[in-house]
C-alpha cells in the first residue's frame, strides 16, 4: 500500500465514526394543538378542526398584512449550554409572502435575544412541511422565558400545528 492508499483508508474511517456518533434531542415542551388553550394570541387566530396535520386541529391564521403570532410562552425550562430547537408543522394557502418561526428567549439580567428561521421559510400554497429555528444557548445563559412566535410577513393563510422545542 501507498501513503494515499493508507491515508484514503484513515479518512474513510474517520467519516464512518463521526456520522455514526448519535446527537440526542430531548423534547423540553409538546404543543399538539387540539384546541386553543394555553395561547398567548387572543386574536388573529382560530382554531381549524378540518385542517390538521394530525387530524386533531390545528391554528388558522387569515393575515391581510404582516403580522407576529405570540404562540407560546414558556417559563418553566431552565437550560444553558445547549441548543434549542423550535419546530412546527406549517401549511399555506395563498401566501403573498413568507412565512416563519421565531423564538425569543428572554433574561432578566442579559435582555431579549431572538431566532428567525429564515432558511425553513415558505411561501405560496405548499402542503403540510416541518419548518423550524434554532437557538444556541451558551453556558451561564439561562434564559428565565421562551416566546414561541410564528411570523406572516404578507398576505394569505397559514396553518401551524404539532409544536416541539427540543434541546440537543
Amino acid at each position: 500500500m501507498n501513503k494515499y492508499s493508507i491515508l484514503s483508508i484513515s479518512l474513510m474511517i474517520f467519516l464512518f465514526l463521526s456520522c455514526s456518533i448519535q446527537i440526542k434531542r430531548a423534547e423540553l415542551k409538546h404543543f399538539p394543538i387540539d384546541n386553543l388553550n394555553g395561547l398567548v394570541a387572543q386574536s388573529g387566530i382560530q382554531f381549524d378542526k378540518a385542517v390538521s396535520s394530525d387530524g386533531k386541529g390545528s391554528i388558522k391564521i387569515v393575515a391581510t398584512g404582516p403580522v407576529v403570532i405570540p404562540l407560546y410562552n414558556i417559563d418553566d425550562v431552565r437550560i444553558d449550554d445547549t441548543q434549542l430547537i423550535y419546530e412546527a408543522r406549517i401549511k399555506s394557502e395563498s401566501l403573498n409572502g413568507q412565512t416563519y418561526l421565531e423564538m425569543w428567549c428572554v433574561s432578566k439580567d442579559e435582555g431579549e435575544y431572538y431566532s428567525r428561521g429564515f432558511d425553513s421559510a415558505i411561501a405560496g400554497t405548499t402542503d403540510w412541511q416541518t419548518i423550524k429555528t434554532v437557538f444556541l444557548l451558551r453556558k451561564n445563559e439561562m434564559p428565565d422565558q421562551i416566546k414561541l412566535n410564528v411570523v406572516v410577513n404578507g398576505v394569505g393563510t397559514v396553518w401551524i400545528d404539532d409544536i416541539h422545542l427540543s434541546k440537543l
